[in-house]
């Protein structure tokens, strides 16, 4: 494990913080995050902020924060720039400078856009500046959402090949037992993986928040995967962060996988949204943990849309998910050839389309079977 001081973070902050349970946004703990980061060196840091629907909603007329997806957009919309201007004028006061960063999962899903956010984001680091990231909720629809700010902070990790993800929230870390029941419950200071702690979850979901334990947990396995640690903690309390800024022990540490992906790998395993997959026999199964191809005589359905060259999932009859890669021929055609032998393929489509749907060095097998 190391513990040395970080040298590019990505800190998440949740609504439940930024609110301090409230409903409207404390600038007091934005002032706070501002002066503690400012007082801690130089360093990359990215903040991932929740907050945009709690800034906005009352100015769009609700009196409570909305559920409904339209209505949540048109409080972001409003929210969004009052958020920047928090934390703009938070920043200013100690002489920093942030920039805003919109995202969504099309952007991460594209291989091109992905590529450039990871350029806008390298830019905005070297030149001294902040980037604040959140969701483009306003025109994000489920098809192109990440869904909540703990994958996205994860996946902007990545973006910037982290030395530490920070999930900041309102509790101080992952309870041995449920704290609410056992008044003896204790802080796991250091987990080797999230799925040690999946059992350990007692996250509460409040009104003005999408997120939970849960969800913290799979960013961080998101994020271990491209050899990013995790640390969940208590982000009101400023002394937690000057000490995890420094190196320091806070919260509960989830150690980064022994064996990161490389990027091009890592880009297709955290992608959500999904909008093509390829069914596959129990020999497809197996072939695949052996590193072999993706040949057409293992396929045995075709779900979504997709083009030759996207990204498309690889599940059983069960809808299990056992790897996801690019995909060499699109939906129409994989399936034509579907169950095909290779000389079959041949005839179908022609000597010049190949027979392989899938390559080895284009796939990523899903995390559980990696260790199966």
């Amino acid at each position: 494990m190391n513990n040395s001081s970080p040298k590019t973070v990505v800190l998440k902050f949740g609504s439940s913080l930024l609110t301090g349970g409230s409903e409207e946004l404390d600038t007091e703990q934005m002032a706070t995050v501002a002066r503690t980061l400012a007082a801690s060196g130089e360093r990359n840091v990215v903040i991932v902020s929740s907050g945009a629907v709690a800034a906005g909603f009352r100015a769009a007329g609700y009196v409570m924060p909305p559920t409904r997806t339209a209505e949540r957009q048109a409080a972001a919309a409003i929210g969004q720039g009052r958020l920047m201007k928090l934390w703009s004028d938070a920043f200013q006061e100690v002489g920093l400078t942030v920039g805003q960063v919109l995202l969504t999962n099309d952007c991460l899903r594209d291989r091109r856009r992905y590529v450039a956010a990871r350029g806008v984001l390298r830019e905005l680091l070297q030149a001294g500046v902040i980037p604040i990231v959140n969701e483009n909720d306003t025109v994000s629809v489920d098809e192109i959402m990440v869904g909540d700010n703990d994958n996205l902070a994860a996946m902007t990790a990545s973006l910037v090949d982290a030395d530490l993800l920070a999930l900041l929230t309102d509790v101080p870390g992952v309870y041995d037992r449920d704290p609410d029941v056992d008044s003896g419950a204790q802080i796991v200071s250091c987990a080797s993986s999230a799925q040690e702690l999946r059992v350990l979850c007692f996250g509460k979901k409040q009104a003005v928040s999408t997120g939970g334990m849960e969800t913290k947990l799979e960013a961080a396995e998101r994020a271990g995967r491209y050899g990013v640690p995790t640390v969940i903690a208590a982000g009101n309390d400023p002394k937690v962060l000057e000490t995890l800024l420094a190196g320091g022990v806070a919260g509960t540490r989830i150690e980064a996988h022994a064996e990161p992906l490389r990027a091009r790998r890592h880009w297709m395993a955290v992608q959500k949204g999904l909008t093509g997959w390829l069914v596959i026999d129990d020999g497809a199964v197996r072939a695949l943990r052996r590193r072999a191809s993706l040949l057409p005589r293992g396929v045995v359905g075709v779900g979504g849309r997709f083009r030759r060259g996207d990204l498309v999932a690889v599940v059983d009859d069960q809808g299990v998910e056992h790897a996801r890669g690019i995909v060499r021929f699109d939906d129409r055609d994989v399936e034509r050839i579907r169950g095909m032998h290779t000389d079959e393929v041949k005839i179908e489509l022609g000597l010049e389309a190949g027979t392989v749907v899938m390559r080895p060095d284009r796939l990523v097998l899903s995390s559980h079977e990696v260790h199966a």
